[in-house]
This record gives structure tokens, C-alpha cells and sequence, in this order.
């Protein structure tokens, strides 16, 4: 008893901890802490941007070795430095998966509005867009010896070219300056009100280049007494782009592939891989600069200097050091992304309107809050006592799916919400098939307890076979059904699972502890 009482109070206390998780705090404006981010919400209830890319496999087919193993490790590849181009930009939250259709692959970036401002929306799918488009390079650079005039004035050139951009691009200024200091080194951006003292001028002029001792300035239009700026230092990059005798410049053109590898303590190394004229140029280089750093750039930004311990002219090379594995898997995937593995283009681009979406959600939420109350009352008016006990189960059930939707970050759609309430209606199922096999016990002259026992026993082949049945659907669902689809399969297999631990763990506890308090047969399940 005592072991039952114990259980009882844990169901209690983590079922309210996990409700004060999932519970939408922030849509009332409460703040509640541990209660972890908001849900992921998909386009048709939030509405945004579907961009769909096609990947063109064709030059890659025609190479030696070519399988379906290596088309999955393209297309993730690709999605991974989609991922990385989207994330860097900071904008909205987006979802990436890969559709296969028509015979073709294509990678489906969609990307959500962000409240009412309609021009940022419009500027972050630009951004989006241009971004992922964007052909970001890998590029091998050794430490610069000396700075030329030439070198001070492409500074000159490169602040130019920025005071174009604001000028003539769709961006405003702010997403401009992002975009210069993501890929140029030596850049800083802000706002200040106290721009004379700063950078040493005497009359702030915006947009126009304003030459200063250190740097070119660029400033934004006063805006609550404020400027954004752009400050193009006349200092290059401490690096220089890695030449051989000859004038090549060691980027992607020379470089195949990074990779994860271990040595034999087991500690993690990235692998560099470079074809066969890479592997000329790696290994003067390497020669010439043994004992010096090599740094490695993928869309102007630094990822990682390691020293030339000695020439190299295998065409392989090896960075070492303190990694753990997490961190050399993203150093590797990092340098990856400057190698684009097939040329993508965006063949269609759709906008989701989000009104649509939220009159279905909320006709959806009525279903089911209405299906949950007609179970309700349908097991308490059949079952008495046990169906109570069935609905509190329920509860706990819905608040055990809603958290890992939550934890792991399951995108909601309108599809999955349906999946989820078709798996409510799955769920009960258990507890009816539990209840009928308890009353036939009754029925034999055994008591309550003994007669749960048995019940639960009983029912289990039942309950699996029929719940197996529905997984098995539920994962052909997922893995062969479009997104939409997949989305449903993923939320009924997630039910099902949960449905199980629900009905054979929580149910079996709150009615063996009722079957010792309640002694009335018809009280307690209706009998």
C-alpha cells in the first residue's frame, strides 16, 4: 500500500510539473521559469515562406561509385549548409526537409513570419533567399608580412561597394551592415548617439563614406537621435589569401572533403582531403610555411589557424588538438559548407497566409477539447470510479505527448494536431479493453483487487497487438508519406508510444489504489 501511495504522490507531483512546462505561459504574458521555449509552429498556422529547391544530381551520377548512400549524404550535406547560411543571417526560426518527387530531389526551406511587420518579413525572406543562393567558398590563408597601398586601398573599394548596397539593395541599412560584417573581416557595426566622440568627426553625414584617421565610416540616417554605422577598417585582414609559386590560390577548387577521424588514444582529428592538384599546392605550401599557421575561411569567416607541424604531400592532412568529438563533428561540418557537393535552384516559392491556418487550429482545438469532455463524461457515466480514474490517466497522457512535442521541438501542424487527437481516441481504447476484461473477473466472484490484477494481465496481448498494428502504420506513414503526412505518422507513433506507458503504468496504479478504498462493484467500474 504504502508503495502505491508513494507512486500515486510522484504521478501527482511530476504530472503538475510537466503541466506548468507545456502550458503556453507566454501567449498570457506570465513568465515561468523552466517553462523552456514556446511550441514550433508550422506555416499553416503561423503562416511564411515556402521555398523549394531542386538539387541537380546529374553531374554526380556520372561519377564513379555513385549510389543512393551517396545521394542521402549530398542532400544532408546540402540541408546542413542551408541550415548554417539561414543561421547565421539570425532571423526567424526555419525547418528543412528533403522531398523527393517526380523522379528529382529537392531540399524545402520554410521559413515563418515574424508578427505584423510586414517589410521584415519581407527583408528576412530576401535575406533567406540570397543567402542560401549564395556560392560561400572555402579558402586556405597564411598570416599577412607586410600591408602595400594596394591592400589600403581596396579597403577604399570595399567601403564604396557598401554605400552602393545601401543605395540601391532591398535591405535597409541595419541588414547591409550584417551582411559586410558577416563577410569581411576588419568591419565593425553599431549605433551610438555619440558618433563625433567615437570616431573622431566633427559633422556626421549620412550615407556617404567619411574618411577618418583608421577607417572609412558610413552612417545610417539619424534616427532617435541615433546612428547605425558601418566602419570599414583601413587595416586588412591579418591573413592573405595562401598562393604557390605558380599563383594558385588553395579554396575549393582543390579541396574534396573534411571528415571526422580518431587516432588510436581515441581522441578526435578533422580529416582535409584534397584532389590531386590541391595536393601540389597543399604540400608547397606546407613546406614553404612549416612551423607557421594555416588558417582556413568559409565565407570570410576564420574557423580555425592550425600550425604546419611539417610538409604535407599526401594530399591529407590531419588538425589536432584538444577537440571533443561534438566539437570536431561542426569544425568538419563547418568546413564543408564551402563545398557546395551538387548546385541547387529554387524552383517554386509559396506564401502561406496564416488566417487560414489559425481559424482551422482553432476549430481543431474545440474538437478536441469537446471529444476530451464527451470521453469524459462517457467513461465516468459507464466505468463510475474507474473511468474517472481513466480520464486522469488521459490528462496525464496529453500533458506526456505535449512535453516531448515540446522538449524535442516537434514542428505542429494541422496534420500532426489531427494525429494527435485521433491518438487521444486510441488511447482510451486501452482503458475500455482493461475494464471489460476486470468486470469478467467480477463476474467469476473475485474480489476488486484481485480482479484489476488479472484484468491488466489479460488485456495486455490485446492492447499491444492492436497498438503495434497502429505503429507499424504510423511509421510507413512517416517514412513514405510526403511532409504533410509525415507529420501526422510522426504524432500518431508518439501517441501510441506514450498510450502504452499511459494505460498499463498510470491507469494500473490509480485503479489497484482505488480498489482498495472503493468495495462497491457498480461504484467502482459499473458493474
Amino acid at each position: 500500500m504504502r508503495n502505491l501511495v508513494f507512486r500515486l504522490f510522484f504521478i501527482v507531483i511530476f504530472g503538475a510539473l510537466l503541466f506548468s512546462y507545456i502550458f503556453p505561459w507566454n501567449s498570457y504574458n506570465i513568465e515561468v521559469p523552466f517553462s523552456g521555449k514556446d511550441y514550433k509552429l508550422g506555416l499553416d498556422l503561423q503562416g511564411g515562406i515556402e521555398l523549394d529547391y531542386k538539387v541537380d544530381l546529374e553531374e554526380v551520377k556520372l561519377e564513379e561509385g555513385y549510389n543512393k548512400t551517396k545521394e542521402t549524404e549530398i542532400i544532408e550535406g546540402l540541408k546542413s549548409i542551408i541550415d548554417k547560411r539561414i543561421q547565421s543571417l539570425n532571423i526567424n526560426d526555419s525547418v528543412l526537409t528533403s522531398a523527393s518527387y517526380a523522379g528529382e530531389q529537392h531540399i524545402i526551406v520554410q521559413i515563418p513570419l515574424k508578427g505584423n511587420d510586414s517589410l521584415e518579413n519581407n527583408e528576412n525572406i530576401q535575406k533567406a533567399k540570397d543567402a542560401i543562393g549564395k556560392v560561400v567558398k572555402i579558402e586556405f590563408k597564411e598570416k599577412r608580412t607586410e600591408i602595400s597601398d594596394a591592400d589600403i586601398a581596396e579597403r577604399k573599394v570595399l567601403a564604396e561597394s557598401a554605400l552602393k548596397e545601401i543605395n540601391t539593395s532591398l535591405y535597409n541599412f541595419t541588414l547591409t551592415a550584417d551582411k559586410f560584417k558577416l563577410a569581411y573581416e576588419n568591419v565593425e557595426i553599431g549605433e551610438t548617439e555619440n558618433v563625433s566622440e567615437i570616431f573622431e568627426i566633427e559633422t556626421p553625414v549620412s550615407k556617404e563614406i567619411i574618411d577618418t584617421p583608421n577607417g572609412y565610416l558610413i552612417l545610417s540616417d539619424l534616427i532617435d537621435n541615433r546612428y547605425s554605422y558601418i566602419f570599414i577598417s583601413k587595416t586588412p585582414s591579418n591573413w592573405q589569401a595562401a598562393k604557390d609559386s605558380k599563383g594558385r590560390i588553395l579554396n575549393d577548387t582543390y579541396f574534396v572533403n573534411s571528415s571526422v577521424q580518431f587516432n588510436e588514444a581515441f581522441q578526435p582529428m578533422i580529416e582535409l582531403v584534397f584532389n590531386s592538384e590541391g595536393t601540389e599546392i597543399f604540400g608547397e605550401l606546407t613546406s614553404r610555411l612549416t612551423g607557421q599557421q594555416i588558417a582556413i575561411f568559409v565565407g570570410g569567416e576564420l574557423l580555425t589557424a592550425p600550425n604546419v607541424n611539417e610538409p604535407i604531400l599526401t594530399g591529407k592532412a590531419v588538425i589536432t588538438g584538444s577537440y571533443t568529438a561534438e566539437e570536431a563533428r561542426k569544425l568538419s561540418t563547418d568546413i564543408n559548407t564551402g563545398v557546395v557537393p551538387a548546385p541547387i535552384y529554387l524552383t517554386s516559392e509559396k506564401t502561406i497566409d496564416s488566417k487560414l491556418g489559425a481559424s482551422s487550429l482553432e476549430k481543431l482545438i474545440i474538437a478536441g477539447v469537446s471529444g476530451f469532455i464527451i470521453i469524459f463524461i462517457f467513461l465516468i457515466f459507464v466505468y463510475r470510479v474507474g473511468g474517472l480514474m481513466a480520464s486522469i490517466s488521459l490528462f496525464l497522457y496529453i500533458i506526456l505527448v505535449l512535453t516531448i512535442i515540446k522538449t524535442l521541438g516537434i514542428v505542429l501542424t494541422l496534420a500532426s494536431i489531427a494525429g494527435l487527437i485521433l491518438s487521444i481516441g486510441m488511447a482510451i481504447d486501452a482503458n475500455i479493453l482493461i475494464f471489460e476484461r476486470i468486470k469478467d473477473e467480477l463476474k467469476k466472484g473475485k474480489d476488486l483487487e484481485e480482479s484489476t490484477t488479472i484484468g491488466f494481465k489479460k488485456s495486455w496481448t490485446a492492447i499491444w497487438d492492436s497498438n503495434f498494428t497502429g505503429l507499424i502504420v504510423a511509421l510507413i506513414l512517416f517514412i513514405f508519406g510526403v511532409n504533410i503526412i509525415k507529420g501526422f505518422g510522426l504524432m500518431l507513433a508518439i501517441g501510441i508510444v506514450v498510450s502504452l506507458f499511459s494505460a498499463m503504468w498510470i491507469s494500473r496504479i490509480l485503479l489497484i489504489l482505488i480498489s482498495k478504498v472503493v468495495k462497491d462493484k457498480k461504484n467502482f467500474i459499473g458493474l
